[in-house]
């Protein structure tokens, strides 16, 4: 199964990454969202109550991010396990770009189910999964629309070149042997 599609955020591109890292946006916008733990920057725990063709379930998982260039995008690694519906896994290509005043998130997911989720069919799943992304990115959207704008952050310094031209105790010690040399040469020689 293959989803592609672009969605318009509006806010900045580092608000909107922002909040797509942050375990308490993603448990108020993932749609049966029973609870997100952030493990570290790049690793989540989830549980989702979600029904697919009549199939009720709650899936556990993990989502990993590869690949971060924050706020420009990663890759995710997802899997989710319900008990009795079986299992999901998958990757998605995330990618962020400033857009009309807010942000064009783009992504592309490819996901494989197994057990009675793999039984059910791809056209089945497609809908779910489509209807699952839909009502995510509505709640998202909402919740961008709520947030204040901010600024985004600096860009980080730019690192301090090195070399004689930049340090004075450089030329200081260049000086001192030049010095040395030419007294040598005049008292000495």
């Amino acid at each position: 199964m293959r989803i592609s599609d672009a969605q318009w955020i509006p806010s900045t591109q580092h608000q909107t990454w922002e909040a797509l890292t942050t375990c308490s946006v993603l448990r108020e916008c993932i749609p049966g969202c029973v609870q997100v733990e952030c493990r570290s920057p790049t690793e989540y725990a989830f549980t989702v109550r979600a029904k697919v063709a009549g199939l009720g379930a709650d899936y556990e998982g993990e989502v990993l991010l590869s690949d971060v260039n924050a706020p420009h995008g990663c890759t995710l690694v997802f899997e989710g396990k319900g008990a009795a519906a079986g299992l999901a896994i998958g990757t998605a290509q995330v990618n962020l770009t400033p857009k009309d005043e807010g942000t064009r998130l783009s992504y592309t997911v490819a996901a494989m189910a197994g057990g009675k989720l793999g039984e059910i069919g791809e056209a089945t799943l497609m809908k779910a999964a489509e209807k699952i992304v839909e009502k995510f990115f509505a709640s998202f959207i909402d919740y961008m629309s709520r947030q204040p704008r901010v600024a985004p952050p600096p860009p980080p310094p730019e690192p301090e070149s090195r070399g004689l031209r930049n340090s004075p105790w450089s030329w200081a010690a260049v000086m001192a042997v030049v010095l040395v040399f030419v007294g040598y040469h005049a008292f000495f020689t």
